[in-house]
């Protein structure tokens, strides 16, 4: 399971090259929201060295999720399928994106009228 943090550069590192893979020119990386199904997909072209490096036993990748229009829409779950050059399958698994702010835990309504806030009333 990999984690990924909203609206930052996210650093990689993935089991998908060995020895017995052929060298790809590009990944694409497909993810896909669990509850709305929206899909979104970035391409990282492996010759270039700011955001692809790779040894014979594993490979870095930097997600970069700052720019605009470049972040998920959706914190929570993805199913991640990654492809490279956009047909052979080399990775499946699921990708957590948390935000990068605390939400709080309830929400607090306050009434207009606080005056009988210390009574309870008994129906008779």
């Amino acid at each position: 399971m990999l984690y990924l943090q909203k609206g930052q550069q996210n650093e990689l590192t993935l089991n998908i090259n060995n020895n017995a893979r052929p060298n790809f020119s590009t990944y694409d990386l497909v993810f896909t929201h669990t509850m709305s199904q929206e899909v979104k997909t970035y391409t990282i072209d492996t010759n270039n060295p700011a955001v692809y490096g790779a040894n014979i036993r594993y490979c870095e990748i930097v997600l970069n999720l700052q720019d605009p229009g470049q972040d998920l829409n959706y914190e929570g779950e993805y199913q991640l399928n990654i492809y490279g050059d956009g047909t052979d399958l080399v990775f499946t698994g699921i990708a957590i994106l948390q935000g990068t702010e605390e939400e709080p835990l309830f929400t607090t309504y306050v009434s207009p009228n606080e005056v009988n806030e210390n009574y309870i009333y008994i129906q008779d």
